[in-house]
């Protein structure tokens, strides 16, 4: 099985592994944002009329080594492809990308070259585990961020198809799958300046390698957002192997919204994002797929506390 590395050869730490980012959405954004603070060279698609909030949403400091790509120049995105060495798709949508956009990105004639090794897709927990009416009636009153199953058979095909490709490329696959999403910012409006004095007040750590505030500005819905406080609260990840986490239940309508600890059927955008960057350089995350949940922490996993959540698979 194959991993990317960053450097895929330690003979020569110039050269990086190249990322490839295709999706819509918070996610995705996010994603293309770890890859390349991760130190790979990513490229991520965009529609020409997204430029602007793309780059709001990353932040004031753009990472030198990612690089947006307009959706209409293929010619560029043809050259990217033919010396990408992974690509990963996301959508913070209901329904996953269109085998149309894979069918084109995932092109063998461009990329059968055999630098594509790992193809990571992003899905949803499809198990059907405690869905159901309550779930659905939570999604319509609370949050339409909520994960209902709505659409299964269309993420089945999606994986599918998925499969086909990494198999006609020669790459290996992962899925990683997400229940409903919650978070994905910097966990404050603002980084804490360096002479702030410390009224001995708890704070959550700024983290400015999730998105910017501008994140919470665009889900704001009342005076102050709870998807901030999401973020400062769950920062804790948990992995399951397999397709196998429920979703909230008969507690979905008190969920919907649940900001102060983990609960059944969440996930973490920026968790979500770490695990599909992350996922790269696990052996044993190729041919697989796994749940990402949430656990109560206001503290980020370590680097080793990483390998021990990948150890289930």
């Amino acid at each position: 099985m194959a991993t990317v590395p960053v450097i895929p050869d330690e003979s020569n730490k110039d050269k990086k592994s190249m990322v490839g980012v295709v999706g819509r959405g918070f996610v995705f954004v996010l994603t293309a944002k770890l890859a390349a603070l991760a130190g790979y060279d990513t490229w991520m698609l965009y529609p020409e009329d997204q430029r602007s909030t793309i780059t709001s949403l990353i932040g004031d400091d753009i990472p030198s080594n990612l690089e947006l790509i307009p959706s209409i120049n293929a010619g560029l995105i043809n050259d990217r492809l033919s010396t990408t060495n992974a690509m990963i798709f996301s959508s913070d949508n209901d329904t996953p990308l269109e085998e149309g956009i894979i069918n084109y990105v995932l092109d063998n004639d461009i990329v059968k070259n055999g630098n594509l090794k790992r193809i990571v897709a992003m899905s949803r927990n499809l198990n059907g585990k405690d869905m159901g009416w309550l779930v659905k009636a939570s999604k319509k009153a609370a949050n339409n961020d909520v994960w209902d199953n709505s659409s299964p058979e269309v993420y089945q095909n999606y994986e599918e198809i998925l499969k086909r490709k990494a198999a006609e490329c020669g790459a290996e696959y992962t899925i990683a799958r997400a229940g409903t999403l919650k978070g994905g910012g910097a966990g404050g409006y603002e980084e804490p300046s360096e002479d702030e004095e410390d009224d001995g007040e708890e704070r959550s750590e700024y983290l400015k390698q999730y998105l910017s505030r501008e994140f919470y500005a665009m889900t704001k819905t009342g005076q102050i957002t709870w998807q901030l406080l999401f973020d400062c609260s769950i920062r804790g990840i948990k992995i399951t192997k397999g397709d196998v986490l429920p979703g909230a239940g008969n507690m979905a309508l008190l969920t919907a919204n649940a900001f102060d600890e983990a609960k059944p059927g969440d996930t973490s955008r920026s968790a979500m994002a770490e695990a599909m960057v992350r996922s790269l350089t696990v052996e044993n995350a190729a041919n697989c797929d796994f749940g990402v949940g949430t656990e109560t922490s206001r503290e980020l996993p370590t680097d080793q506390q990483w390998k021990e959540i990948f150890a289930v698979l």
